[in-house]
């Protein structure tokens, strides 16, 4: 589990995000990403859609993502807030190509924050 002061928790948080971040779509899932003045440290959110399934299918989805985020922790981009959204294909991908997939978008955030 993510501590609790490095989770998005409030819609207005998450709308935020959406409305004035960058977004970046992988096979698996979408991340957004907010660059933020304020923190000193990254916060991340986790979204599924009701069209993704059942709230079994929809938490499975979530705790892989989540699983994943947890790992690469010292990639996040610093003073961001990140929204990962989930796709169907997450839930049949192996840990070690959504591992490779969320690297390869932090990748790509990173890179559009220096242009």
């Amino acid at each position: 589990m993510l501590p609790r002061s490095v989770r998005l928790r409030k819609t207005h948080e998450f709308e935020q995000v959406y409305q004035q971040g960058r977004r970046v779509s992988m096979e698996g899932f979408t991340v957004y990403a907010l660059q933020r003045k304020d923190a000193s440290h990254s916060r991340v959110g986790f979204v599924t859609g009701r069209r993704l399934g059942t709230h079994g299918v929809r938490n499975r989805a979530k705790r892989r993502l989540r699983a994943v985020v947890r790992a690469l922790w010292e990639y996040l981009p610093p003073h961001h807030d990140l929204v990962f959204v989930a796709r169907q294909p997450v839930l049949r991908m192996s840990h070690e190509m959504l591992m490779m997939q969320v690297r390869q978008a932090l990748q790509k955030l990173s890179a559009g924050d220096s242009v």
